[in-house]
């Protein structure tokens, strides 16, 4: 036996001070953009931007439905908007906001992590990931692996034994 372990580094600020104007400018623009949330049922607005290689920046909000699960996330909304929108240019960074207020910022959900690993793996770049809730901290990851380190690559599937 083994015993292994694993560091998850992150960089944490406690304001919006000190931020680059071009990231503080997409946290703006991600929190403006909550007001486009469709949440009716649990008022949990989730805004997030996409910055693309192209400079372009790609909005999306989560999309609840009565018929629970039906709804998508403001991450795969986004990505999937980008993606479909500019499929040969890559997600350089995804900031991504909610409304409330926490001791931390939210972080994605386990199906929008792995959404975000395949883009990131299949433009061999990785995707800079920034949180924010309210008047939270914000974390500034390098790359989604970094918040999902054991994911499930899809080229497992492609593989011939």
């Amino acid at each position: 036996m083994h015993k292994k372990s694993l560091k998850i580094e992150f960089v944490e600020y406690d304001s919006t001070n000190g931020l680059d104007s071009d990231l503080l400018d997409l946290i703006n623009q991600a929190e403006n953009n909550l007001k486009n949330a469709y949440a009716p049922y649990s008022n949990f607005k989730v805004s997030s931007v996409c910055k693309m290689a192209n400079g372009k920046t790609i909005f999306g909000t989560n999309q609840e439905n009565g018929a629970y699960p039906s709804g998508l996330c403001a991450e795969r909304v986004a990505v999937f908007s980008a993606k479909s929108q500019f499929p040969d240019q890559n997600i350089e960074k995804i900031v991504i906001t909610t409304e409330q207020t926490a001791e931390h910022p939210v972080s994605p959900c386990g199906a929008c992590r792995q959404v975000l690993i395949e883009y990131e793996l299949a433009q061999k770049q990785p995707i800079e990931l920034i949180l924010k809730s309210g008047n939270s901290k914000i974390w500034k990851f390098k790359s989604i692996k970094d918040i999902l380190p054991f994911a499930f690559d899809g080229a497992t599937i492609l593989k011939k034994s």
